[in-house]
């Protein structure tokens, strides 16, 4: 019998897109699926009548699914946890309630970890604009293996995230106690401990997950909340610097200044973004240099 896969989707003020996420996995190839939707909208929410119909829908259908209520809003971090320590699949996979998973994703995942009897494994993740064209695709090609330094100092430097990609033995998320308390980059947090644990993990390069990117003022991690948690990933980053050479540290620090400054221009606040140009140009103008070649790339195409 297929081991059973249980599948976490937090839901926070969508209802259109978390029907079209929860019939990606109703069209799922693999057989055996839990799916626990964390509504995390609060009790007194105007979402709440329409996130109960779309799950009364869904229910009518053969796969398991599972509707958790926060009595309040907790956040990324905490609804997902909820959902981990819910779930009785021997895998854990997520799926954001505004994202889709094509139809042989769980069963590609599933099967790539039991050949390789891995605790953990990521695939690639693939953009959307809202008009569903593909903006980008984040492939793990600067991985060279699999060892615990090269993850490590590759996930600082080009962050192996997208939580949609992530899937877990319950048995290890469990060990290394979920997600923490922090809803922005919790993700890349999570990742930190997957790798520090030591345990045997692998990427499997597919492009079965479809995240839609939005609007600058919509979700949690633009404007000031990303400026915040940006800054406190900075300081996070610093504590592994001696591990690093200096010019990962360079590329580190052009990253964090390229982030603040794309941040500070969408806010409109061209001053703060043009000092933080300069300071990505200072750590590294040959990176500075290829994304200004990129840009016209994709303006010219």
């Amino acid at each position: 019998m297929d081991s059973k896969v249980s599948v976490i989707v937090p839901t926070y003020k969508r209802k259109v897109s978390l029907d079209r996420a929860i019939n990606s996995l109703m069209e799922q190839t693999y057989p055996n699926i839990e799916i626990i939707v964390i509504d995390d909208n609060g009790e007194s929410s105007d979402y709440d009548r329409e996130v109960k119909e779309i799950i009364s829908k869904y229910s009518q259908c053969n796969k398991e699914l599972i509707y958790i209520k926060n009595e309040r809003n907790l956040g990324s971090s905490k609804t997902r946890n909820r959902g981990i320590f819910k779930a009785t699949g021997k895998y854990i996979t997520f799926l954001d309630d505004d994202d889709i998973y094509l139809p042989e994703k769980i069963a590609k995942q599933v099967r790539f970890m039991e050949d390789n009897k891995l605790q953990m494994c990521f695939t690639d993740l693939v953009l959307k604009n809202k008009e569903g064209k593909i903006v980008d695709i984040r492939k793990r090609n600067y991985l060279t293996s699999y060892d615990r330094e090269t993850l490590l100092k590759c996930h600082l430097m080009y962050h192996i995230t997208g939580t949609d990609t992530f899937m877990y033995t319950r048995e290890f998320l469990h060990d290394i106690g979920g997600f923490d308390s922090i809803d922005i980059g919790d993700e890349f947090y999570l990742m930190v401990k997957t790798i520090n644990s030591g345990e045997k993990i692998g990427y499997l390069p597919s492009n079965d997950t479809i995240a839609y990117v939005h609007g600058f003022q919509e979700g949690l991690s633009t404007g000031d909340n990303k400026v915040l948690g940006e800054n406190m990933l900075y300081e996070f980053k610093k504590n592994y610097f001696n591990k690093l050479s200096k010019a990962e540290i360079k590329y580190i620090q052009f990253r964090h200044y390229a982030v603040l400054a794309y941040v500070s221009l969408k806010g409109k606040k061209i001053g703060s973004s043009i000092k933080n140009i300069l300071a990505a140009l200072w750590a590294s103008p040959t990176e500075v240099f290829k994304i200004g070649i990129s840009l016209m790339k994709k303006k010219s195409i």
